[in-house]
């Protein structure tokens, strides 16, 4: 074999094998593939939801809460939405929420979702429900939840809002 000639194998061999090792890829083999991220169309949606953006955007929240659950209804007529704020936050929000209405004692009812705290305090009461002071829930509505009340849970820094759109 004349060395001209082997130069001009090896080139055509080096050629077929670039391409060979650049073909027959598909588009994703360098992508990962996303195998264990959650698809919303698994997601319960009954199940009560902990995001304080998701809930800004439906009712104003005037203070940081320290904890936070809430659920509306599939047709978004109804929301409830369970919030903890700290003891300064709480003084606050019963002296803005007693200007709008007169405070109120009620009983509501204790739900299976709400926070392990409260579902406590309504096993103890004997008849699953939560005694608290009702007020004017003003500081809290925002269009399509134009009505409700928020009840500060007696003993605790909860509070139950409870809004409707009307």
């Amino acid at each position: 074999m004349k060395p001209r000639q082997f130069d001009v194998i090896l080139a055509l061999f080096l050629l077929t094998l670039s391409f060979a090792a650049c073909g027959g890829r598909s588009d994703k083999a360098n992508s990962r593939e996303a195998a264990n991220v959650p698809t919303n169309s698994n997601e319960n949606p009954n199940a009560p939801k902990t995001n304080v953006e998701e809930l800004g955007v439906l009712v104003n929240v005037p203070y940081e809460a320290e904890d936070i659950v809430w659920k509306d209804t599939a047709s978004h007529k109804k929301l409830i939405a369970v919030l903890r704020f700290s003891t300064i936050n709480c003084d606050k929000i019963v002296a803005d929420a007693e200007k709008y209405r007169k405070p109120e004692a009620v009983t509501i009812e204790n739900e299976t979702w709400f926070p392990d705290d409260l579902i406590a305090q309504g096993d103890m009461s004997g008849d699953d429900t939560l005694k608290g002071v009702s007020y004017g829930a003003n500081a809290f509505l925002q269009d399509p939840f134009n009505e409700g009340r928020i009840v500060r849970i007696e003993g605790t820094n909860y509070f139950v809002l409870e809004a409707t759109a009307k």
